[in-house]
């Protein structure tokens, strides 16, 4: 404890007691998962083993969907381009030195030591995600016969994990000035973690049993909660609002989604003018709920960047535009929509194969190979569905995959 500023400052030496997240911090890790769930299961009356197989599936499926691919820079990290791109460019690097090296993660933690121990709130990647729980020590991708799949994706983990470790040290001590008081190191730490897209349930007392419901229920559950509360972060204390007095951490929740915004605005409009569009068709790029809101079309593909805000605006636009559908138990109803698109591999897979189509109204029973696609889109990466599943030719394949 005497190595953490704001103990040795006097600021109170009880302060680890009584911050759930800093003794968090030392008890969990990826050594400590596999203990973590036998502790949970001798604790826990009403854990469930049916719904831990069914989240232990759906943590397979988050793997290759969420997890086996390049994604963070263009959903996790898509707005800290914008609200600081000298830190974006510094994570790069850490995806591709964690892909080839099984102790770059080990080492850069360790070089950094004093800032992770600075910001106990602070959630690193190596504690486990619920991307990469699957590959993780104790995952079902470490068991039995599905080894050889965890050993395709570890790279793919270590990847993940790295770039997001680097993306969490560098944005502390970038913002680490702007403290000064425990309270505001807090405030900073839960605002990086939203705006990375990560959350540990756990820390905010999320009872076990819900814990598993979402888990098995909903695609990415602690990412959404993590998206939710930078948007209600982002809105706090404005006219017209219930959420309280204006925080620093609500500060930059405004500062970092106008800064990302901006830039993704200036990105598309640089795009679209660099593709010959006129003034009309620029704007519909910017238009939540357009067909082209963020997206163009290359190589006969409609290719643009992701994230979850991307989908809640596009989700209110296409609200806006068509509201008679809403009453709707439809796919043409927005909402429904995206909801379905959110749910995990378990219910998803269930619900697509019990109606003969999926959230996008593709077919997924006609025949044994639309029944095979559905299937093995659970355990395939995104980028190979796209070159063997969507059709087209080789050079619109490559395109999908590549992108």
């Amino acid at each position: 404890l005497a190595r953490i500023p704001w103990v040795t400052k006097g600021k109170g030496t009880g302060v680890a007691v009584q911050h759930p997240a800093f003794v968090g911090k030392l008890l969990t890790g990826p050594e400590g998962i596999v203990a973590e769930r036998v502790i949970r299961e001798a604790m826990t009356p009403q854990f469930s083993r049916a719904l831990d197989a069914v989240t232990q599936v759906n943590a397979v499926q988050r793997a290759f969907e969420l997890a086996g691919d390049a994604s963070p820079f263009g959903i996790q990290l898509i707005f800290l381009a914008g609200q600081n791109p000298r830190i974006y460019a510094k994570a790069i690097p850490g995806f591709v030195r964690a892909f080839f090296s099984k102790r770059f993660i080990q080492r850069y933690m360790a070089k950094n030591r004093d800032v992770v121990m600075r910001h106990p709130g602070l959630i690193m990647p190596t504690q486990g995600t619920e991307f990469t729980e699957a590959v993780a020590r104790g995952g079902l991708l470490r068991k039995g016969p599905f080894k050889i799949a965890g050993k395709v994706l570890e790279p793919f983990q270590r990847g993940f994990e790295g770039v997001l470790a680097v993306a969490q040290i560098e944005e502390a001590k970038g913002l680490e000035h702007l403290a000064h008081n425990l309270d505001e190191i807090l405030q900073i730490d839960q605002f990086i973690n939203e705006f990375h897209g990560l959350a540990n349930t756990r820390r905010i007392m999320v009872g076990p049993k819900w814990r598993q419901l979402e888990s098995a229920a909903i695609l990415a559950p602690q990412y959404n909660r993590a998206i939710g509360a930078l948007l209600v972060d982002a809105i706090r204390g404005t006219v017209g609002t219930p959420f309280g007095a204006t925080t620093l951490r609500t500060r930059l929740a405004r500062d970092g989604l106008i800064r990302g915004m901006a830039a993704i605005s200036a990105m598309a409009v640089a795009i679209s003018w660099a593709r010959g569009e006129d003034f009309d068709q620029i704007v519909d790029h910017l238009i939540p709920g357009s067909r082209n809101f963020m997206t163009w079309d290359f190589e006969g593909q409609r290719i643009g960047p992701g994230s979850k805000v991307r989908s809640v605006l596009n989700t209110i636009g296409k609200e806006w535009n068509d509201p008679e559908h809403l009453g709707e138990i439809a796919m043409e109803n927005p909402a429904l929509a995206f909801i379905r698109g959110n749910l995990a591999g378990v219910p998803s897979t269930g619900l697509d194969m019990l109606l003969g189509r999926d959230y996008v109204g593709d077919p997924t029973r006609d025949g044994m190979l639309s029944v095979t696609k559905r299937v093995a889109e659970n355990v395939i990466p995104v980028w190979v569905q796209s070159l063997v599943f969507e059709g087209g030719d080789v050079q619109q394949r490559i395109t999908r995959g590549a992108v």
